[in-house]
């Protein structure tokens, strides 16, 4: 059984439920500088809230991207250009221009390189930087959500090449390279992992790190083999899936590659099996998920900044209520209005709503 094509599932309320868990993941990050207080650390002491939360935005991505190129392959960059870009650039520029002077951020003291290179760093879907922002802090950065948007390019890149070559076409191929990623991630895990690294450091300012291109990669391709071989998503299945899923969270080096292959499994089996009727309908048709991962990052680090002594919880709480406000505006303002262009060359057929789906998050 084909999972369910359209919007009668519940993708749409599962981004934004992983918005908020890499919210959870980042608010005692901000405040420790460290993993000490981080929800899935203290528990699993493998993975954190973060990563389980990207994992899952890019399993969901990697579905719906293959569906949108295999329903129109000539449009597709297209319109993934517009599904992502303009999102990104808007709030690139307010944190360069309103976040990075409220946070004590000098643009004054930028050079003629500097703004050269935030210029580079916009067009590469990479987070800005401005001197003295937030100095004192343990995470002194404009934005740190943004590193895992340039990834999620690549992927769309990478899913447009496989589709180009007739991997859609020759499925077992597309399974077997996917299994190749998917292996490649326990190579990280030895000393040859940290050979791969430092070779690979003179490109990973073009491809990023080795270790996190093969870990994302492998996530979304998984996604993608959900596309090229619909399943039948049985409850006993997804429950024992369940079970070996949290048993595996307990092990190091197994705790990430098993999130993103037994984990796909009930991924999608709530997904395309979920009866409660808010998980069909919640950020449906409004996905305002893109717009609340993108601000919640600054927005975070100004309630530390003019707010020191606050709570784990209220700044927590905060942070969603503002990042949720502002990804609704993202989204009414800003990405509705340039996704419809996208009727201008064509409408994906038979997958429409699939092919707009928002960007991953990030850890």
């Amino acid at each position: 059984m084909a999972v369910q094509q359209g919007r009668d599932n519940a993708f749409g309320a599962l981004r934004l439920i992983f918005a908020s868990l890499v919210i959870a993941s980042h608010t005692p990050q901000m405040f420790d500088g460290s993993y000490a207080r981080e929800p899935f650390r203290a528990i699993f002491g493998t993975i954190s809230l973060g990563e389980f939360a990207v994992d899952g935005f890019f399993l969901i991505s990697g579905y719906l991207i293959t569906a949108s190129f295999i329903s129109d392959p000539k449009t597709y960059l297209w319109k993934r250009v517009l599904r992502i870009y303009p999102a990104f650039v808007v709030c690139y520029l307010i944190c360069v221009f309103i976040v990075a002077p409220l946070g004590g951020g000098s643009l004054w003291a930028l050079s003629l390189r500097d703004w050269v290179m935030l210029g580079v760093n916009l067009l590469m879907l990479k987070a800005p930087q401005a001197p003295a922002a937030f100095d004192g802090l343990p995470y002194a950065a404009l934005n740190g959500s943004m590193w895992t948007i340039s990834y999620e390019f690549r992927c769309y890149l990478l899913a447009a090449l496989l589709g180009i070559v007739g991997l859609y076409r020759h499925k077992f191929w597309y399974l077997a390279l996917t299994a190749l990623f998917v292996v490649a991630n326990f190579l990280f895990l030895w000393p040859i992992g940290e050979v791969i690294e430092r070779a690979a450091r003179p490109s990973n300012a073009i491809l990023g790190t080795p270790a996190e291109t093969v870990r994302l990669t492998s996530a979304f391709m998984c996604g993608a083999c959900l596309k090229l071989f619909p399943l039948h998503y049985r409850k006993s299945y997804g429950v024992g899936a369940s079970l070996l899923l949290l048993a595996a969270l307990f092990v190091p080096g197994l705790a990430s590659v098993a999130l993103i292959t037994v984990g796909a499994y009930v991924l999608f089996w709530v997904a395309n099996n979920a009866t409660w009727r808010p998980l069909k309908t919640i950020n449906a048709t409004d996905d305002i998920s893109y717009g609340v991962y993108l601000y919640a990052w600054p927005i975070g680090m100004l309630l530390i900044w003019y707010w020191r002594d606050m709570g784990l919880v209220t700044h927590g709480l905060l942070t969603l209520f503002a990042a949720t406000t502002l990804g609704f505006l993202s989204w009414h303002l800003v990405e509705k209005r340039f996704m419809r262009l996208k009727s201008r060359v064509g409408r994906d057929r038979g997958a429409s709503s699939l092919g707009d789906a928002a960007p991953a998050g990030t850890p």
